[in-house]
């Protein structure tokens, strides 16, 4: 069985790698990794991190394009090769660009799709804006759904996917930080310093939450003569240059670039405490103990929330700094929120997900003259 797997981020490589190594060591399968360069850099340093050689690179989305035209790029290149592959399932993994385009294309071309990390859902359109859309998009397109907790299963079943489809697997990303196990050692500490990580990258703190943020930071940072803060930048411009801007020249600030999987890791596994309005790293702080404050107004792993191991604070800078000066004036308090459990799994997902796809055959044709173009 040809198996496409399609990603395009770091975040993708990340969560997709275990499943690769998995799909490879099962007889009868043949992974494929197609790769749309729809992050550029990070994506390139992520896949060096895994050692992982993609068999397929499509030409980048241009950064001139719109978030759709951008997509309409993504979609276009992978209907192409998956036209070329024939692949008999297409594997796609969370909520981006190449997520949806991937699904799109795929079912386009009657070939069925596979979405890992299925079921997360804000019910809100807008937070997080685009991936809300785009997974809740996948979750009418795919056949196969692999959702990471109990939670999701049921996000599933309300929007009406059949039972037999869902099977709950744990989240990849929790594989990945089980097997880089030995090769994440904490970075030192500055004088002995607490450090407290920082990352924003979400659409909807573009605006003025950003600045309600960096504004938190400096109080925090007034307020707490023991730490460092540390901000992972993000690879936007746009969103660079206002945190250069606030930050540069701070005391005790770092702003550093962005880091490479196992850098950040390092970093988290360091961290007294971890500020972010990052999926991804709900999921791994409570893997390494780290107290995640969440800087959004909702979120679509409200499991971490429930096991008391993150917060969802927002942006505004009043509650982010009583959020975080609870934690860190209060041992007992933090500690609390210190247990390393993991809400999203065990971090054997990617066995799980290969074992089922070994056992999984198509029940539709694939192609055929459906897919031909109509007037």
């Amino acid at each position: 069985m040809k198996i496409a797997i399609l990603a395009g981020t770091r975040p993708e490589v990340v969560k997709l790698a275990p499943v690769r190594a998995a799909l490879a060591a099962r007889a009868g399968l043949e992974p494929v990794w197609i790769s749309t360069e729809q992050q550029g850099a990070l994506n390139a340093q992520a896949l060096e991190t895994f050692a992982i050689e993609p068999e397929i690179r499509l030409d980048p989305p241009s950064p001139e394009r719109t978030l759709g035209g951008r997509f309409a790029q993504i979609m276009d290149r992978l209907d192409d090769v998956l036209g070329r592959l024939e692949p008999q399932l297409v594997l796609v993994q969370g909520d981006t660009s190449t997520t949806a385009a991937g699904a799109m294309a795929g079912f386009a071309r009657r070939i069925p799709i596979g979405h890992i990390e299925a079921g997360l859902r804000t019910f809100d359109l807008d937070q997080p804006f685009p991936e809300e859309g785009w997974r809740c998009v996948v979750g009418q397109l795919a056949d196969l759904h692999f959702a990471p907790t109990e939670a999701a299963v049921r996000n599933l079943l309300r929007g009406g996917v059949s039972q037999h489809r869902i099977h709950m697997t744990g989240n990849t990303g929790i594989d990945a930080v089980r097997l880089s196990g030995a090769r994440v050692t904490p970075v030192p500490l500055t004088n002995g310093r607490r450090l407290v990580l920082v990352t924003v990258h979400r659409r909807e703190n573009w605006g003025p939450e950003l600045e309600q943020v960096l504004a938190a930071l400096i109080r925090i940072r007034d307020s707490v003569p023991d730490i460092e803060i540390v901000f992972a930048a993000h690879a936007n411009p746009a969103l660079r240059g206002r945190v250069d801007a606030a930050l540069t020249g701070q005391d005790r600030i770092r702003i550093v670039e962005p880091l490479d999987y196992l850098g950040f890791l390092s970093h988290l596994k360091s961290a007294t405490l971890v500020l972010s309005d990052s999926g991804g790293v709900q999921e791994e702080g409570p893997v390494l103990g780290v107290p995640v404050l969440v800087l959004r107004e909702t979120t679509e792993r409200a499991e971490a929330v429930e096991a008391g191991v993150a917060r969802l604070v927002g942006t505004r800078t009043d509650e982010v700094v009583v959020a975080a000066m609870k934690l860190l004036n209060d041992e007992p308090e933090r500690m609390q929120m210190v247990r390393a459990v993991s809400p999203f799994g065990d971090g054997f997902a990617a066995e799980r997900i290969a074992d089922i796809v070994s056992r999984w055959s198509p029940v539709k044709a694939l192609g055929g003259e459906q897919i031909r173009a109509a007037v």
